[in-house]
């Protein structure tokens, strides 16, 4: 006979299993389905040259010396005319050569019809203080976000100008590859994110945009709170709320050149899973019903992403404490433990571990990550100023 005390865990337990396997499996079965299901986007018609707006291009930086001149090099090959195009390269407290490689690249004859501009903060202030003050002075409608890291097909603005001919676009996104990336785990990681955020769109709206490129509608735009962790969810979800469309696309790939080491990779994974805690808390307006297809995706992709590592360890202890009673819980129990076993062994294994082994690893580690993240918001630990390898 089971106790009281049994039939509790039991229940606490598969409910935390149920909740793991619609977070982990379910929703991105469900957005695949989604975005095969329902129809495509319209293509956006492309504007002729008089009609395409002014842009003005905000670029935060901290040190970037190693990417800086191969970015402005890009942004002076976009296939934009020139008297519309401008570009503020808001540098926060650099410590490296950033600001004169930056004011060198832009004296080069490949760059010198870019309408830019290198802002020299001289102290580290953070990146949304950054991104609050210097567009809060932009004069144009539409306002190009991006970082120095990331490389932009030539015809990005163009493409990206033609959805604001639609007066109710508050925003619009591109999708993100790696060029070289990190590990199996990540390259699979961003995969994931890119077929989920496919589908949260044709749902209603992405949940967040790439930061490596994405623009807004100035009018559309509010100075975020200047503790803000991860800018590029917040700030589209916010204009989302404000009763704008927010939309997706494709078309515009922006790549990113440079490579996580893993510990970096861990450190970032850290600060962004710090984000992912704060807008829970101050995005959870999302999860009214009246959001209909946004507010599920909310709660099943972002919300169960801060709570998942914390479900794991639920699922986890509660298999293991009913292992002895059950074969079910036995069975949940061993499955568990060799998903375990399995990323200890690709951490062994570095960087010959085979693809299954350094997935598992990159999924353990995180879920690890990501509960230090959390704990470290909700403790008030959670450090503002940015540091190069933990920017989002």
């Amino acid at each position: 006979m089971h106790t009281a005390i049994e039939n509790a865990t039991a229940v606490v337990t598969m409910g935390a299993l149920t909740l793991n396997a619609w977070h982990h499996v379910g929703w991105p079965v469900a957005m695949k389905a989604v975005s095969r299901l329902l129809p495509a986007p319209a293509p956006v018609s492309p504007l002729a040259d008089d009609a395409l707006p002014a842009i003005t291009v905000v670029m935060p930086a901290y040190n970037e010396a190693a990417h800086i001149a191969a970015k402005i090099r890009n942004l002076a090959s976009q296939d934009y005319p020139a008297d519309r195009l401008t570009v503020l390269i808001a540098c926060d407290g650099c410590t490296d050569a950033t600001v004169a490689i930056a004011r060198d690249t832009l004296a080069e004859a490949a760059c010198a019809h870019l309408n830019a501009t290198v802002i020299d903060h001289s102290r580290n202030r953070g990146k949304v203080a950054v991104l609050n003050g210097t567009i809060a002075v932009v004069q144009t409608e539409v306002v190009v976000l991006t970082d120095v890291s990331a490389m932009l097909p030539e015809d990005a603005m163009r493409r990206a100008a033609a959805h604001f001919a639609d007066p109710k676009l508050g925003a619009v996104g591109g999708t993100y590859r790696l060029v070289k990336p990190g590990s199996a785990g990540e390259a699979g990681y961003w995969t994931y994110q890119i077929a989920v955020k496919r589908g949260e769109a044709a749902m209603g709206a992405p949940l967040g945009l790439h930061g490596a490129f994405y623009a807004i509608r100035r009018s559309a735009w509010a100075a975020l709170p200047a503790d803000t962790i991860n800018d590029d969810f917040i700030l589209p979800l916010e204009i989302f709320g404000r009763g704008w469309r927010v939309a997706y696309d494709e078309t515009i790939v922006a790549l990113e050149d440079e490579q996580c080491d893993p510990a970096a990779d861990l450190r970032r994974r850290r600060r962004i899973a710090s984000g992912n805690a704060q807008q829970a808390i101050r995005l959870a307006w999302l999860l009214n019903p009246r959001f209909g297809g946004v507010a599920l995706a909310f709660a099943s992709g972002k919300a169960l992403r801060v709570a998942a590592p914390f479900l794991i360890a639920l699922s986890l202890l509660g298999s293991v404490a009913l292992a002895s009673t059950s074969i079910v819980f036995a069975m949940l129990a061993a499955m568990q433990i060799a998903g375990l076993a399995g990323a200890g062994l690709g951490v062994l294994a570095g960087a010959t571990a085979p693809r299954a082994l350094a997935i598992a690893r990159y999924a353990v580690g995180g879920h690890f990550a990501s509960a230090i993240g959390v704990v470290r918001y909700c403790s008030g630990r959670c450090r503002l100023p940015w540091r190069r390898d933990v920017i989002a």
